[in-house]
C-alpha cells in the first residue's frame, strides 16, 4: 500500500509543530501515527542547516517536500555570524536532532512509498531491511480510531539472534497526520550495541503534544553525550516549545565552553533561550564546573538581533547559593541591554537542578513531563 497523499501541504516549522488543512486526518491510513524527524526535533532558530531539524528528505509524506525545500533556502540564507550563546545553543540542538535522525532514518526509509511485509489484525511489520552494517524491522500497532504504537528493533545485518528493541513510541493523533500527544523512546547505547556508525551514548526519552498554534516537546536525557570522547554526559530534562508565527522556547542543557572562562575546558550549561523571527532572542545561563570554582555559579545573559548578531552580553560570577544582586561581580560586559528586543528584555532563567520540572505558561499545549523509563511500543488508550 502506497501512503495516502496530503491535499495540502504542509509546512514544517521550527522541527516541532507543523500546520495543516484544518481537518481531522483520515484514520485509513496506515501512517497517521508513524513518527518522523519533524515531530520531535528542537528548534532555536528555524535554520535547518545549523540546527540538524527536519528537512523534506526526512518527511514520510514526500507532499510536505516542496514546502519545506522553500523554508531551507531562506533558513539557510541568514547571517551566519551569529551571537556565541546563539551559537553554542543551535550546536546543544544539533547534537539532540542528530541523534533523533539515527532513529527516525530507518524508518522513514522502511515505510515510505513501500508496503508493509506482514500483517497480523492490526500489527504492521516493515522490513527487515539492511542500513550498513545492521538490520531493522519497524512495527507500528493501530489500537483505535486515531491511537497507534510503534517500536524499532535492530541486529547486527546477517545475524540470526534476536532484535533489540532500539526505539519505541506511541501516539493520539490530532489536528494532522503524525501530530498529535504522546511519547518517545530512544536507547542510543542499545543501538551502537548493533550499529557500529553509533558515536553518541545514553538514552532520550520524550513526552510531545502538538496543536495548529503550537508544540510543545519534553525530553529526559539520561547519561546523553552526542561523543564520549569529547563530552562528559548529561543527566537533565530539556523543553522546546513553539508558538505558531516563529516564536521559540527553549529550555536547554549542556556541556560547552564559556568564552570569558581560564581555558577550553567545558562548562555545564543550564540554558533558558528565547528567539522569535524576524525580531531577535536571548540566552540566560547558568554555567557550573569547568573553570567555574566549585561553589560558584557564572550567570551570562546576551540578547541578540533580529541578524543573530550580539548586541548585548553580561557575565557575572556570583554565589553558588543563588542568583543575587550584590554578591556577585561582572566579569565581562559588551553593549548595552536596551539592545533586548522588548519580548525578551527580561531575564529567564532554567532551574539550578538539571533534572527540575519546568513550567512554561507560554505553551500552546501546556505542559509535558516525559516518561521515565522507555515506552513499550502500546498504543495510548482510546
Amino acid at each position: 500500500m502506497k501512503i495516502h497523499r496530503f491535499t495540502c501541504a504542509l509546512a514544517v516549522l521550527a522541527g516541532v509543530s507543523s500546520s495543516g488543512c484544518g481537518s481531522k486526518p483520515d484514520a485509513s491510513d496506515d501512517l497517521d501515527g508513524a513518527p518522523e524527524q519533524a515531530a520531535f526535533a528542537l528548534s532555536v532558530s528555524d535554520d535547518a542547516a545549523s540546527e540538524g531539524s527536519a528537512t523534506a528528505s526526512d518527511a514520510i509524506d514526500p507532499a510536505t517536500a516542496e514546502v519545506t525545500s522553500a523554508l531551507d533556502a531562506v533558513q539557510q540564507a541568514i547571517d551566519a555570524n551569529v551571537a556565541p550563546e546563539l551559537a553554542n545553543a543551535r550546536e546543544a540542538v544539533r547534537d539532540l536532532n542528530q541523534a533523533l535522525r539515527h532513529f527516525m532514518e530507518p524508518i522513514v526509509a522502511l515505510v515510505r512509498d513501500t508496503e508493509p511485509s506482514a500483517v497480523v489484525g492490526a500489527v504492521k511489520t516493515w522490513g527487515p531491511v539492511t542500513r550498513g552494517a545492521t538490520e531493522f524491522q519497524f512495527i507500528l500497532r493501530h489500537g483505535g480510531q486515531h491511537h497507534f504504537g510503534w517500536v524499532l528493533e535492530a541486529r547486527p545485518a546477517g545475524s540470526s539472534e534476536a532484535y533489540l528493541k532500539v526505539a519505541a513510541g506511541g501516539i493520539t493523533v490530532g489536528y494532522a497526520k503524525r501530530r498529535g500527544v504522546g511519547t518517545l523512546g530512544l536507547d542510543l547505547d542499545a543501538l551502537a550495541s548493533v550499529d557500529p556508525t553509533i558515536v553518541a551514548r545514553g538514552a532520550l526519552l520524550a513526552r510531545f503534544a502538538h496543536g495548529k498554534a503550537g508544540s510543545i516537546v519534553g525530553y529526559r536525557l539520561r547519561d546523553f553525550t552526542a561523543d564520549p570522547q569529547l563530552h562528559a554526559p548529561v543527566s537533565a530534562l530539556v523543553q522546546g516549545v513553539h508558538i505558531a508565527g516563529g516564536y521559540n522556547r527553549l529550555r536547554l542543557a549542556y556541556r560547552g565552553n564559556i568564552a570569558e572562562t581560564a581555558t577550553a575546558a567545558p562548562e555545564l550549561v543550564l540554558s533558558r533561550a528565547r528567539f522569535k523571527r524576524g525580531v531577535g532572542g536571548r540566552a540566560d545561563l547558568l554555567v557550573s564546573g569547568g573553570d567555574v570554582p566549585d561553589g560558584r555559579i557564572w550567570i551570562v545573559s546576551e540578547c541578540w538581533n533580529a541578524d543573530l548578531g550580539a548586541g548585548f552580553r553580561v557575565v557575572r560570577d556570583c554565589p553558588g547559593d543563588g542568583i543575587g544582586g550584590e554578591r556577585c561581580s561582572i566579569v565581562a560586559t559588551s553593549g548595552d541591554a536596551s539592545a533586548c528586543a522588548e519580548l525578551v528584555a527580561a531575564p529567564e532563567f532554567a532551574p539550578s537542578d538539571p533534572e527540575a520540572a519546568m513550567s512554561d505558561p507560554s505553551s500552546p499545549e501546556g505542559d509535558v513531563t516525559p516518561p521515565e523509563t522507555m515506552p513499550d511500543g502500546t498504543p495510548p488508550s482510546p
